[in-house]
């Protein structure tokens, strides 16, 4: 019996159209997509493999991926839900879903590898013509990203609002600051502003979705860094033969480990930060 994958109402042999969703009936309804369970893109036969999968995606922007090992030895490659999208598109490049499913993931290892070397090759590229800052390597939170975008986007559009109707006014004769040329160059630049503003904002859109999830995430992983990383536990971990200095190393690098372990799909750079704030608390509350 045909199916509405939209709004999954069954109907009778014949009819092709959802009359209410106006979509295309199919002959099964997909598989139900859990968004808190983790995406699986691939499964690979070893680690090793596995891990230039996660290499390539990590260089590609994603900061979700990792591989869950099953019973037979193989792993799976998988992201967080929000980063499917994304995820999909970068290894597209290999082929489609099912071109993967039915090809052997060990032939793609070579042009992976390729694939590697170039974001590499790039990666070093950028990092000569630039020197990174200690900033530069600190996890951005996708709220803060969403905002300054969504900043920048508006600031842009009104700068570029204003300039034209200075413009205009400059045309009807009110103003007489900028001759024809004058008014030709600047309203390039004017146009420009239109849109760097309209693409940040769009960009700033696609980054909403995200900020939700990443929240509620954060949450989860602040909610169980309060819970279990006590300040008897992280008082367990000190060592009183070394430096307040190396305490900090050893201590806070044995947090990050254990929240690592218990969400392995959250961005590393962020569970430090967080570890961070946890281990400062600690720190005052002893002084206190």
């Amino acid at each position: 019996m045909p199916w509405c994958p939209k709004c999954k109402n069954e109907y009778i042999e014949g009819i092709t159209t959802c009359t209410e969703c106006g979509v295309e009936l199919v002959d099964e309804l997909p598989e139900e997509i859990n968004p808190e369970e983790p995406f699986t893109l691939c499964t690979v036969a070893d680690e090793e493999t596995g891990g230039k999968f996660i290499s390539y995606l990590a260089y590609g922007g994603i900061t979700t991926a990792g591989l869950i090992p099953e019973e037979n030895g193989t792993f799976q490659v998988a992201v967080a839900y929000f980063e499917k999208e994304d995820a999909e598109d970068l290894i597209s490049k290999f082929g489609s879903a099912e071109e993967m499913a039915e090809k052997d993931i060990s032939e793609l290892v070579p042009e992976l590898e390729k694939q590697l070397d170039e974001l590499k090759d790039e990666e070093a590229n950028v990092m000569l013509s630039e020197l990174r800052t200690e900033a530069s390597s600190v996890y951005v939170k996708k709220k803060d990203k969403y905002s300054d975008l969504k900043f920048s986007g508006i600031s842009f559009i009104v700068f570029g609002i204003l300039g034209f109707g200075m413009l205009l006014l400059n045309v009807l004769g009110y103003l007489n600051f900028f001759n024809k040329f004058s008014t030709l160059i600047m309203g390039v630049v004017f146009l420009i502003f239109l849109i760097i503003g309209v693409v940040s904002l769009l960009r700033a859109g696609k980054l909403k979705n995200i900020v939700s999830e990443e929240d509620k995430v954060t949450n989860e992983v602040l909610d169980w860094i309060d819970a279990t990383l006590t300040d008897e536990v992280i008082a367990s971990l000190m060592d009183d033969t070394l430096s307040e200095e190396d305490n900090y190393f050893a201590v806070h690098g044995r947090l990050c480990e254990m929240t690592a372990e218990q969400f392995p799909f959250f961005n590393k750079g962020y569970i430090d930060q967080l570890i961070d704030e946890r281990y400062n608390d600690y720190c005052e509350s002893k002084e206190d």
